[in-house]
């Protein structure tokens, strides 16, 4: 049964990303229907500031209000007692039902059903919906997460290790949270919420093994997690696929996001950030190409933005895995866990220098409000992508400035930030081998306070 959905675009998937792209797309005037229903699985996630602002900029407020915290970030690695900073914890099936829940409140269509398939045709696409529907629109999202991708992933880890999730009751009510290494290779993420806890794993093939046969036995025989979990019953212990990998993000009218586009490793970023990045890339896209810009551009824009991410996960991770091969190798050889995954996906730095010498300013597509547009932009070894703006203020004319010797200009531009003119000269003081802004042009812009520093627009 054939039925048009009076939008130009439909989204399979009512997560994070799902959700982010929909109310992107309604605020720019796009006309966007969100098929999805809530998923029961009670798991608790974790996620930090700058994603709970991200919530709450995006109009999803009944969602962020679901996050418990600021809870400081207990971290056990490679023997290392740390605290980096504070997260919040969120109760998923609560999570994604308050999602849908602001979508219908902004006004954006929201069919609540299972989806039996999606496809791209030559002309639009159409999505099946279990009680025999089949909805058309003439662009598609896939936003169902990693199991919507697991075909297409490519460039994936080497490894690739289920995660094993331990479930129970909690004696004490106070929410709470830790991230450790775990003796012989392996890593665990805690956390108790509303009387409820949740354990993450991922084990080495050995201890997988014994967690399956017997969990108690070898919770019991962890004291760092049993310290944490305390004298409760296992309620539920499972099973759940861990892919990795990132694919093509278009396929004829279907474009992909979040987990469907690029599945990350738990350990090396938060998997809500990641959704809602990603959403916030592919949204202009998509604005762009409802007004008939060549779509070439577009795709490859949004796939090297993805890719670059996904490369920059994948190293982040590698450096986590390096930093608790060390520590172990201190007193013994590492465990094969740790040496196997400190070489993928290369040696690169996570972050490369970037030299005065290597600065250049071109033009290239930029995120620039809710759509694409040609700028100047700045490239270093680090950004290949290029940077628009810190602060809000275009980075292009500053650098040429700079690079010409024009100290009579950059003063002037400073001037012009205004009170932006401050975090601007501190981001460019975090570049040591950059030339020094000329100083009287702080002092010249009269600000007293720094603003906070945009990342880079791509």
């Amino acid at each position: 049964m054939r039925q048009d959905v009076d939008s130009e675009i439909v989204i399979a998937g009512g997560g994070p990303a799902g959700a982010a792209l929909a109310m992107l797309l309604h605020r720019a005037g796009r006309r966007v229907t969100l098929v999805g229903r809530v998923r029961y699985y009670r798991a608790i996630e974790g996620i930090a500031r700058r994603s709970l602002q991200a919530l709450h900029s995006l109009g999803l407020h009944r969602a962020a209000a679901c996050a418990v915290g600021p809870l400081p970030r207990r971290v056990i690695w490679g023997g290392e007692i740390r605290a980096p900073n504070a997260e919040w914890l969120l109760p998923r099936p609560a999570f994604d039902a308050a999602l849908l829940e602001d979508l219908h409140e902004a006004g954006i269509p929201v069919i609540k059903a299972r989806i039996t398939f999606l496809e791209s045709l030559k002309s639009d696409v159409r999505l099946g919906l279990a009680d025999g529907r089949i909805l058309t629109a003439s662009w598609g999202v896939e936003a169902r997460g990693r199991a919507g991708a697991r075909r297409q992933f490519r460039d994936a880890a080497p490894w690739s290790t289920p995660a094993w999730i331990l479930r129970g009751e909690a004696a004490d009510s106070a929410p709470a949270s830790a991230a450790l290494s775990l003796p012989g290779g392996g890593w665990a993420w805690w956390s108790r919420l509303k009387g409820q806890q949740y354990l993450q794993l991922a084990l080495t093939e050995a201890s997988l093994c014994q967690a399956r046969c017997d969990p108690d036995a070898w919770l019991a025989a962890q004291p760092d997690l049993t310290q944490l979990w305390g004298q409760a019953k296992i309620r539920h212990h499972y099973q759940r696929p861990s892919l990795l990998g990132r694919t093509r993000v278009r396929e004829g009218r279907l474009w992909r996001l979040g987990d469907a586009a690029m599945a990350i490793d738990p350990l090396s970023g938060q998997g809500i950030f990641n959704a809602l990045s990603s959403a916030h890339g592919l949204a202009p896209v998509l604005n762009s190409l409802f007004e008939e810009t060549r779509i070439a551009p577009l795709e490859r824009f949004h796939q090297r933005r993805q890719d670059a991410q996904y490369w920059r996960f994948a190293r982040a991770g590698r450096d986590f895995y390096r930093q608790a091969a060390y520590q172990e190798s201190i007193d013994t050889d590492p465990a094969p866990y740790w040496t196997a995954r400190c070489h993928w996906p290369d040696h690169q730095p996570l972050h490369l220098p970037e030299p005065w010498a290597r600065v250049q300013v071109g033009r290239g597509l930029a995120i620039i409000g809710t759509r694409l547009a040609e700028r100047e932009l700045v490239f270093t070894p680090d950004q290949p992508l290029g940077i628009q703006a810190v602060a809000g203020i275009p980075l292009a004319p500053l650098v040429k400035a700079m690079q010409e010797g024009d100290h009579d200009a950059v003063r002037a531009l400073l001037v012009a930030a205004g009170p932006a003119a401050m975090a601007v000269a501190r981001w460019w003081a975090d570049h040591p081998d950059w030339p020094t802004l000329p100083e009287p042009a702080l002092h010249s812009s009269g600000v007293t306070t720094p603003s906070p520093v945009d990342s880079a627009s791509q």
